[in-house]
């Protein structure tokens, strides 16, 4: 049975009893409920409350964002008043409060981070998303990301990771759970066992780990090893196989056989829980992505939660879904124990977090007075400050930079922008810090700012002759600001036109920088361009940054690491 008192939840006296007689009163119906987190996107707050009394859920990934702060804080308020347990309510928040919140500050995304060499500035990312999200009600965030950027090819968590090297991912770990804690938001570690090695996006696709077990062990396995040493309190497990810890695991096993983690009892209570040691909350990834497919959902639902996991992120037909938890109970696929033991992992959590107390106080509404907090200005200076460490210079093979705007006056501007795919802004808030439709607007008054002439060039199948643009422009930026989420495996430059006139075909004759505002792999689809610089978001501050550097008015800070070139010899020219 789980230690309530020892690592992480270390509950008090009154802690335990509360968990253990709470667990004791919930009715059959009740404790399956509890099994469950859904976002529950799309209901009024009526609609919520009537859900929310018919099937009691553990937590609700809730989007703040499309009601606004104010109203999401009344609502969040109110659910937990009327809860006979208090919800769990999580936010998205990888590179902060953005990630859940309407004006929430994007702090700082993983790469940026990792440009910066500072774990200093995923701490300010747990503690700013701590102080924002709390201010609406939230107690537990999706992240951090604990994942290594192994595969240049893999643009899920391109800028999502705080990079390649293991010690300084899990350095930035600890320092983002810290900050969260300190406002009483619950951290969850993720996507256990470890995303980067191949390119295939989870959402779409059971993924792959590939490493050995010593590889992992010294990867990975660090990561999660310090994580779980210092206290985690929660953990997701993704939608990826571990085939060499699986095989070593249950050498029985057949490779048509193996489960992602979420749905293996090798990883889950083998690994994570048993040479681990981790006794704490297993939330699994969103279920309603393509990696969960491993099997039909009616047999994934209670097998998911018999390898080992404690709670169902997602909800795809309410009554389908309970209804196949009930049967694996019924057929004793789920135990008995294996049901008190998620239970009782679920209610420590919460508990951990003093959750019990506030809901015998009633203090759940933070008060209008802490939306203050929510894109405040100390927090937008501390963002920008990580901007300016994290712009990087990547090459500049010509020395052309800096531009002079008192030499290089009219400047060619192209901006490749948006969502790859059709990503509706109803699904609120994400994950990735790309995709802005203000970037354009943003990127010409930057180039005012700072004493340029900028005009926005037109795609043409027609090029020209190469004499009149030069006489046109002094120079040409190429901006882009792409990201894409759970619809394809990969993210290339989409040009306007085959053969554009928007192409760098004019690299020869007139200096040319291209800027990243997302991705940091566009090098593959411009290696020749001779200056190169990634910036990592697209907050009117770092765009800011980045064109007073451009410019010559600061010094690039930021350091790359040796995935930025492909593994491809021509991107260095």
């Amino acid at each position: 049975m789980v230690d309530l008192r020892g690592n992480p939840f270390y509950l008090d006296e009154a802690g335990e009893r509360w968990v253990k007689e709470t667990e004791a009163a919930m009715t059959p119906h009740e404790k399956v409920c509890q099994l469950f987190a859904d976002p529950l996107m799309g209901k009024s707050r009526e609609e919520l409350i009537q859900f929310l009394e018919e099937y009691p859920l553990a937590a609700i990934p809730f989007r703040a964002a499309l009601y606004g702060n104010e109203e999401a804080q009344d609502i969040m308020a109110e659910l937990q008043e009327r809860a006979k347990i208090p919800y769990l309510y999580a936010g998205n928040c990888e590179s902060g409060p953005n990630g859940a919140l309407k004006g929430g500050t994007l702090v700082a995304s993983g790469a940026q981070v990792r440009a910066t060499r500072d774990a200093r500035y995923a701490y300010e990312v747990g503690r700013i998303t701590g102080s924002e999200t709390s201010a609406v009600g939230y107690n537990w965030t999706f992240g951090p990301v604990g994942d290594i950027y192994g595969n240049w090819r893999n643009s899920l968590i391109n800028t999502r990771a705080y990079g390649s090297d293991p010690q300084f991912v899990s350095d930035c770990v600890e320092a983002y759970n810290k900050g969260c804690m300190e406002f009483g938001v619950v951290p969850c570690l993720k996507h256990f066992p470890g995303d980067g090695w191949e390119e295939r996006d989870q959402h779409l696709a059971i993924s792959n780990n590939g490493l050995t077990c010593e590889e992992w062990d010294e990867t990975y396995g660090k990561i999660y090893q310090t994580a779980i040493d210092h206290g985690v309190l929660s953990i997701m497990a993704a939608h990826f196989t571990l085939p060499a810890y699986q095989k070593k695991l249950n050498p029985q096993l057949e490779e048509r056989d193996m489960q992602p983690a979420c749905l293996s009892r090798e990883l889950i209570e083998g690994l994570l829980r048993g040479r681990l040691g981790f006794q704490g909350l297993v939330v699994t990834d969103q279920t309603k992505m393509m990696g969960y497919y491993g099997m039909s959902r009616f047999d994934a639902i209670p097998l998911s939660i018999a390898c080992g996991c404690d709670m169902i992120l997602g909800i795809n037909d309410i009554e389908e879904d309970l209804e196949a938890m009930k049967a694996g109970l019924k057929s004793g696929i789920v135990t008995e124990e294996r049901l008190t033991e998620a239970i009782y992992r679920i209610l420590a959590c919460k508990a951990a977090i003093g959750l019990h107390r506030r809901k015998e106080s009633g203090s759940f509404h933070p008060g209008k007075e802490a939306l203050g907090r929510i894109g405040c200005r100390a927090h937008l200076k501390t963002a920008r400050e990580a901007s300016r460490k994290a712009v990087t210079l990547v090459k500049n093979t010509k020395g052309q930079l800096p531009l002079s705007p008192e030499v290089y006056k009219k400047i060619g501007v192209f901006a490749l922008s948006g969502n790859v795919g059709s990503l509706n802004s109803s699904y609120g808030q994400g994950v990735q810090s790309g995709g802005s439709d203000q970037i354009t607007e943003r990127i010409l008054a930057a180039l005012k700012k700072y004493g340029y002439e900028p005009e926005l060039m037109v795609s043409s199948v027609n090029k020209g002759k190469i004499a009149d643009f030069k006489a046109k422009y002094d120079a040409v930026m190429i901006f882009a600001d792409i990201t894409s989420f759970a619809q394809t495996n990969s993210v290339r430059l989409l040009w306007p036109h085959p053969m554009s006139s928007c192409y760098p075909w004019y690299i020869h004759d007139v200096p040319t920088v291209f800027t990243s505002f997302n991705y940091t792999n566009h090098l593959v689809d411009v290696a020749r361009v001779p200056a190169f610089v990634n910036a990592y978001n697209d907050t009117p501050e770092t765009v800011d940054e980045t064109v007073k550097r451009i410019a010559g008015l600061a010094p690039f800070e930021g350091k790359y690491d040796e995935d930025v070139w492909c593994g491809m010899w021509d991107t260095h020219f």
